[in-house]
């Protein structure tokens, strides 16, 4: 698994930033470079994606939880999660709430909830939504064909991970902060409010990204994390 460490200053905060579908730690390069020296940051590439998609597949949403515990090498941190992962970052603080100070979770993947669509008819809705998700890959490095391959395999397995509830809620018991953006898909959306509603958390709206904020709007993604880590402390 490709892991890169961010050192900031001697005893700054650790962030561990978890990416989603079709993406890489690589995508959260502006957003560390807004949050160091004053944290450690901690990007990786999930297994199946960016420059681990050579490695054993997981099999498991709890599986990709343990990389992310073995991403923070022991250490307490802050989990800031994009996407499907803001659900890695929700499971790994369900498993090891140890090691998680605080989760932010941004516009996450929960298909298992009754206000998601399932897999077919998201791709269906998700066809009709083209010239916003187009804007959504401002940003993103071109794919060779034998990766895009790859990335569909990796798309397909991370969803079945997400079927069925991986976890309850109700288990989430470290402080949490929830992110969502307007110009999104609609089960996005809700999901925001549900979610923030359901951990009693507060809601952070970016009125002026969609859904890859953290590639367009590093510095503002920076400060949602920012909050994340304040959270910790006020606990």
């Amino acid at each position: 698994m490709h892991v890169v460490e961010h050192p900031g200053d001697a005893g700054a905060p650790v962030v561990l930033l978890i990416h989603g579908l079709l993406d890489s730690g690589a995508s959260f390069d502006g957003v560390v470079r807004e949050l160091v020296p004053e944290h450690t940051v901690v990007t990786y590439d999930r297994r199946g994606w960016g420059r681990s998609r050579g490695d054993a597949p997981p099999r498991s949403l709890a599986e990709q939880a343990d990389d992310a515990v073995a991403a923070l090498d022991g250490r307490r941190a802050t989990v800031v999660g994009h996407s499907y992962g803001s659900v890695v970052g929700l499971m790994t603080a369900v498993r090891r709430p140890d090691l998680v100070a605080s989760v932010a979770i941004f516009e996450p993947t929960v298909p298992w909830t009754d206000w998601w669509p399932d897999y077919d008819e998201m791709m269906r809705r998700s066809a009709e939504l083209g010239p916003m998700f187009k804007r959504w890959s401002v940003g993103q490095a071109r794919r060779t064909p034998d990766e895009r391959a790859a990335d569909d395999v990796s798309m397909a397995r991370d969803f079945s991970f997400v079927e069925e509830p991986p976890f309850d809620f109700a288990d989430v018991g470290v402080p949490c902060l929830v992110g969502g953006s307007v110009d999104t898909t609609p089960w996005d959306y809700e999901s925001g409010a549900r979610l923030a509603a359901i951990f009693d958390a507060p809601l952070v709206s970016f009125e002026d990204a969609g859904h890859t904020v953290h590639r367009t709007h590093p510095r503002e993604f920076a400060d949602f994390a920012r909050r994340a880590v304040a959270l910790a402390r006020e606990r």
